[in-house]
């Protein structure tokens, strides 16, 4: 998880894609973080990628189609829905699948002082597969930063705060980003983040990626990672298809 044919270099878990809704598709992948922009009124965008994780030892999860629909509300509100990810954990005491959680959500974006700004609360419904979901309604809540260095350099944060209702604890998650573009198309990024909470094991992860620009409205990209903490996966791919409709 972002702006005009803009792809990151983010330096600490959580990314963003800067501005508001532009005239190349800004999207919230891939990355751990999210872009400080909304979907231009009347229009549709739709995200799906794909993600392979080796969590611990032979332990490998995967996991798509990571679907997230964005429907654009004037010029600064968006409706969001997630889609169920299908998941399929394996190791060598055999396979599990399921599927996760559906989402509900709204995200406002602000322009103040050179930045991009956004408000996004969400709630997950529950619906998703014993062993994968709490099947408990939870809400969410996050901001995210945005804003341009220079032609080529942007930064960007995110923080985020679920309530965890089975724990209970909130689970919050930070992100910061640095962004540089790769000419009109492309561009790539370096991020950090961390998931933290009370009575939960700390998770840190960095992760580097690429966008391309296949048209103003379609984008694909490409990204790997690393955990840099026990709690965290070691390593994981992921790839990604976008298009605004």
């Amino acid at each position: 998880m972002k702006r005009e044919a803009t792809v990151v270099v983010a330096l600490l878990l959580a990314a963003s894609r800067a501005g508001a809704a532009g005239d190349a598709i800004v999207t919230d992948r891939p990355g751990f973080g999210e872009s400080a922009s909304v979907v231009a009124g009347r229009r549709v965008q739709v995200e799906t990628g794909l993600t392979w994780t080796r969590v611990d030892g032979d332990a490998t999860l995967f996991d798509l189609p990571q679907a997230l629909v964005r429907v654009g509300v004037g010029r600064s509100l968006e409706f969001r829905l997630t889609a169920p990810d299908w998941l399929r954990a394996g190791g060598l005491e055999g396979a599990a699948a399921g599927w996760s959680d559906t989402t509900l959500g709204v995200r406002w974006h602000v322009a103040a002082g050179g930045s991009d700004v956004a408000f996004r609360g969400t709630l997950y419904l529950g619906m998703g597969s014993l062993g994968l979901s709490d099947r408990l309604a939870e809400p969410e809540a996050a901001l995210s930063w945005s804003r341009d260095l220079s032609e080529r350099w942007s930064v960007g944060a995110k923080v985020s705060a679920r309530h965890l209702r089975l724990v209970p604890s909130t689970l919050v998650s930070p992100s910061l980003s640095i962004q540089r573009s790769l000419g009109a198309r492309g561009s790539t990024f370096l991020e950090y983040g961390a998931s933290l909470g009370e009575g939960l094991r700390p998770w840190h992860s960095i992760d580097h990626g690429y966008t391309w620009l296949l048209g103003p409205d379609t984008q694909i990209d490409a990204s790997l990672g690393v955990g840099l903490s026990a709690a965290a996966p070691d390593f994981f791919v992921g790839l990604g298809f976008s298009r605004r409709f």
